[in-house]
């Protein structure tokens, strides 16, 4: 019915849909003063679940939502990128049934148990589908799906800030009011609402990649010199791949791939801690209620755009200087964080810039694992690393659960950035290259000697045309 070229743009509606609303998995933290007031009306004026319990409800979904993509890429083998975002849609939902309909903790630990697996689901396999039909702008695509799921937190947030608290009033005492409180439940009908329409439309707009029929390029000379390039850039990446033939096998159990690891899980742990506690800290000390509101909204923006900004600069300057700048940037913010609280405006400027690392390390750390395991073998490894990075994004609300009273947080903090030290001396030393030298010599000697006669006879039919002409 449709050719590829519409299906691509269609798949690609569909997947910036579904990372609107698998993004919001994000934006729990934010919404945790106002859902801790309304537990504590809801249980009739009773704190039966407390401030650190709650620290530990959205870190669940984060670690589904890091574990289990290398599973879930086998199921998008298995039924197709349709069903997935169907059963993503379908998990988002019953998730945000249980948040409406329960109160007791444990169900609310599955309900983001059910977002994560919605984001497994998701996450990588519709982009994956959006670059199969667009083989050649995999940047922008990754940019524009990426920049959906980043830009959800601040979307979501700013209406449930409009929905839950138009007038920016601030706590009585440790809640808000009970009428502010029971605004909850109205923003979980809008989300809900959100999650059926959104959803659906992504659903029906997603179509698994299907290679076209060939045009036959033998009646055809001009379309085969106008496709030329693109032939070769296709043989190009067929031979690359064919080239990453290091044993997947050899590269876990080596000792750079141990460093990798080790630099993703100490420099996560900081960037989910700030991300869960941020918010609830600034409001505990005090700060302008309005203010933080500002705050979480252009956190969520520097978490989405500066992204892009770190792709260019890692384009440019590769790996190791920008994430030694990362690593310190971060260890500095660290440290500050606490002693940063007493005015809005050194808290706003702190934690701004340690969202910055947060987000570069998002960008620069999975090219890390690409130049130096290969694009074949990331996909894997990527997926190993995701486990680390979940169980990094339970650490934070450990350290927190012990937190009686805000001078812990000074401790926490400083408990939370300390890996980031070991993040900076294994950068320092991890060697940057591909582990298998001979890729790029064999990549070379290949298509120099011209293996594929149909290359060549590509070759020869676009000079002949340019002579012609």
């Amino acid at each position: 019915m449709f050719n590829n070229k519409i299906k691509g743009y269609l798949s690609l509606i569909s997947s910036v849909l579904i990372h609107l609303l698998i993004g919001n998995l994000f934006s729990f933290a934010n919404l945790i003063p106002y859902y801790q007031s309304f537990l504590y009306y809801k249980h009739n004026n009773t704190e039966v679940i407390s401030l650190m319990q709650l620290y530990f409800i959205a870190p669940i979904g984060i670690f589904v939502h890091n574990t289990f993509p290398s599973f879930m890429g086998i199921v998008d083998k298995k039924v197709g990128i349709r069903v997935l975002t169907f059963f993503a849609t379908a998990s988002l939902y019953f998730s945000q049934l249980i948040i409406y309909f329960s109160i007791e903790y444990y169900l609310l630990l599955i309900s983001y148990a059910l977002y994560g697996l919605a984001a497994s689901a998701t996450y990588f396999q519709t982009l994956r589908n959006c670059w199969k039909y667009f083989p050649h702008k995999k940047d922008l695509i990754s940019g524009i799906v990426f920049s959906s799921f980043g830009l959800s937190s601040f979307i979501f947030t700013s209406i449930a800030d409009h929905i839950i608290n138009p007038d920016n009033i601030s706590k009585e005492g440790k809640y808000y009011s009970k009428e502010i409180s029971f605004r909850f439940l109205k923003y979980i009908k809008v989300f809900i609402s959100c999650i059926v329409i959104l959803g659906s439309i992504s659903s029906i707009l997603c179509f698994p990649f299907e290679e076209e029929n060939k045009i036959n390029l033998n009646s055809e000379q001009d379309k085969e010199v106008i496709d030329t390039e693109k032939n070769i850039d296709e043989k190009k990446e067929i031979l690359i791949t064919q080239s990453q033939h290091i044993p997947l096998k050899k590269i876990i159990l080596s000792l750079e791939f141990v460093k990798c690891l080790s630099i993703a899980g100490c420099t996560l742990i900081f960037g989910f801690l700030l991300t869960n506690t941020y918010r609830n800290f600034g409001i505990e000390k005090n700060l302008d209620e309005n203010g933080m509101h500002t705050l979480s909204k252009v956190y969520t923006l520097l978490n989405t755009f500066s992204r892009l900004i770190w792709g260019i600069i890692c384009d440019k300057f590769k790996f190791k200087i920008p994430y030694l700048i990362i690593v310190i940037n971060q260890i500095i913010c660290g440290c500050l964080i606490y002693f940063s609280s007493d005015k809005l405006y050194t808290y706003f400027i702190v934690v701004c810039l340690a969202v910055l690392s947060y987000a570069g390390h998002i960008i620069l750390f999975p090219n890390l694992i690409h130049t130096k395991f290969g694009v074949e073998n990331s996909v894997i490894l990527l997926g190993i690393c995701g486990i680390f990075a979940g169980i990094s994004s339970l650490i934070g609300p450990i350290l927190t659960y012990f937190i009686n009273d805000l001078e812990d947080y000074l401790i926490t903090y400083l408990l939370g950035v300390a890996p980031s030290v070991v993040s900076l001396i294994l950068t320092i030393l991890i060697k940057t290259e591909s582990i298998d030298k001979n890729v790029d010599k064999l990549i070379t000697s290949k298509i120099e000697e011209n293996e594929d006669d149909k290359l060549v006879d590509r070759f020869t039919l676009a000079s002949e045309k340019n002579e012609g002409n």
